[in-house]
């Protein structure tokens, strides 16, 4: 026979449990809800006739599946080149007539893309077997191959000295040690080669000095050499970080911003000092960081699918203002000043193709 106290027992675990799923179901429409209006507020945000970049154009990339890398624009030509990375190919973009003109094969895990408009010359940077492919840049026909260590990446260039920066080695080339391979855009010579603690990453001159900042992503480091002598001036290990993989400048106000994956941040730095001023979030599995000086503006984009604007206030403060979708896996991004856009390389997914997305700054 069932007890009183036996029944009252039975009643209150019952209700303790009922009131457990209604709360658990709560949460769970809670953060469907909030996802739902986080993603709202993104679309909203790309449309909204305020928002600081608006989508002007989609240009389909048919028969490429995978990540798309690094990519470089041809301003004179209205030229995009494309690193198809699974595909082993550069990809050729009439940007006028929004189209893919030519598919350019034979690379192994193209992944640095530069195209330097002063000698006409398309350079490309392959990961798998260390190569530098020179094109001609009218015919796209292969002139000259250069190597370097396994892992070639990204490229960077000094119009000043005309010579551009291949950084590769490390761990994809299983070695300790990174290497920086300094090549003339001219004659496609190596003229330097220089070693690091790590795999060397992406590259920047500044204009109106004589440094050349250096990232080396599994060391959190930034090295600074004189762009003359080649020597390293500087080797700054940023606090708390993991894999800084972009960067770019504020000359005006002595401000280098980086990139960073974990966590995903945008870390400004002082350019003298190497001293951090400044750090906030932004999105996830970055790849693309540009700054814009005319509205004082950084762009980054990320595979988590959205390309984040984060406004200047000053030297030392920034905000971020827009969260706007892009692509699953839409890593890189290339910011052309002149043309006041932004393209971001958008991967296919299982609804729609591969494309390149173009972003019309909104003063």
């Amino acid at each position: 026979m069932v007890t009183r106290q036996q029944c009252l027992y039975t009643i209150s675990c019952l209700a303790r449990f009922i009131e457990w799923r209604l709360i658990a179901g709560i949460r769970v429409m809670w953060r469907v809800g909030l996802l739902a209006t986080a993603s709202a507020l993104a679309v909203a945000a790309s449309a909204r006739n305020d928002a600081p970049l608006q989508l002007a154009q989609t240009i389909p990339l048919p028969e490429i599946d995978g990540r798309i890398d690094h990519f470089s624009i041809d301003v004179k030509g209205n030229r995009a080149f494309l690193a198809a990375l699974a595909k082993n190919t550069i990809e050729v973009v009439d940007l006028k007539a929004g189209r893919v003109t030519k598919t350019l094969s034979g690379f192994a895990k193209p992944q640095g893309v530069l195209f330097v408009p002063e000698f006409n010359k398309l350079f490309v940077a392959t990961g798998a077997d260390g190569a530098v492919k020179i094109l001609d840049g009218t015919s796209l026909a292969p002139t000259r191959t250069a190597s370097v260590s396994l892992g070639a990446d990204a490229i960077g260039y000094d119009p000043r000295s005309k010579e551009i920066y291949v950084g590769s080695g490390g761990g994809d080339a299983n070695k300790e040690t990174g290497d920086l391979t300094i090549f003339s855009a001219a004659t496609g010579a190596q003229v330097a080669a220089l070693t690091a603690d790590a795999h060397v990453g992406a590259s920047l001159i500044e204009t109106h000095g004589e440094r050349l900042f250096v990232l080396v992503p599994e060391r959190a480091q930034v090295v600074v050499l004189d762009r003359k002598t080649r020597t390293q001036v500087a080797k700054w290990t940023v606090p708390g970080i993991q894999k800084n993989v972009a960067l770019d400048l504020d000359e005006k106000n002595h401000r280098l911003f980086l990139g960073v994956r974990t966590p995903a941040s945008i870390v400004v730095l002082n350019s003298d000092s190497g001293a951090v001023v400044a750090s906030l979030p932004t999105v996830a599995t970055l790849d693309g960081l540009s700054f814009d000086p005319a509205t004082r503006r950084i762009y980054t984009t990320g595979g988590e699918g959205f390309v984040d604007v984060t406004q200047q206030i000053d030297a030392d403060h920034y905000e971020r203002v827009a969260h706007i979708p892009t692509g699953p896996i839409a890593r890189t991004s290339v910011f052309v000043p002149k043309w006041r856009k932004l393209y971001v390389a958008v991967p296919r997914d299982e609804e729609r193709g591969a494309e390149l997305r173009v972003f019309q700054v909104v003063p």
